[in-house]
């Protein structure tokens, strides 16, 4: 029986460490010297962008894509030629209106906004059919909107660094049942 743990102990940690070999994320120098359909993460952050590169959108395969920490304020409709794409990172860059661009994106699973300047969400969140995080941390929004409550797949919504007071976050989290709701503690404020 002893012998079984360890043949089953010693399967999972060579599954689990052959996953986290797949998920790696590329530097954009290095994805330009590897087969473009053997590049799944991209990680593009801390270049001061003010817009995608354009040889991002040759890797047709990307499941992940990590945006974070430029001077994004919009985003190109071609990031829709990214059909494979599950996770997109745009935290801490200067967006202030939601990137409805990221509707298009059909495969999306995680979306990332934390730390930008966006003061609502619009009802296109409703166009992502597997979207099952979002994160709007730090986020000036004034308005959650309607679209968010009209994703069925949503499991997680970050609405830390956001003033909310007990009830507001009561009645947000009773329209979203099976979502998990991450508010910083209530604030004394008003409505």
């Amino acid at each position: 029986m002893r012998k079984g743990f360890v043949h089953i102990l010693i399967l999972f940690v060579f599954n689990a460490s052959f996953s986290l070999i797949g998920q790696r994320y590329y530097s954009l120098k290095e994805a330009l010297n590897v087969p473009k359909d053997s590049v799944f993460y991209l990680k593009v952050s801390r270049k001061k962008l003010t817009e995608i590169p354009p040889e991002v959108f040759i890797f047709k395969n990307l499941k992940g894509l990590d945006l974070s920490k430029n001077r994004l304020v919009n985003l190109s409709p071609k990031i829709a030629e990214l059909s494979a794409l599950e996770k997109l990172n745009l935290s801490k860059n200067r967006f202030e209106f939601f990137p409805k661009e990221t509707s298009s994106l059909e495969n999306l699973r995680v979306l990332i906004l934390g730390g930008n300047k966006l003061g609502y969400i619009p009802m296109s969140i409703s166009k992502n059919p597997k979207l099952e995080e979002l994160d709007m941390y730090d986020n000036p929004i004034g308005d959650l909107g309607e679209g968010i409550f009209s994703v069925p797949t949503l499991r997680r919504l970050d609405l830390r660094g956001l003033m909310y007071n007990a009830k507001s976050q009561a009645e947000i989290r009773k329209k979203l049942p099976n979502v998990k709701v991450l508010f910083d503690p209530p604030c004394n404020c008003m409505d």
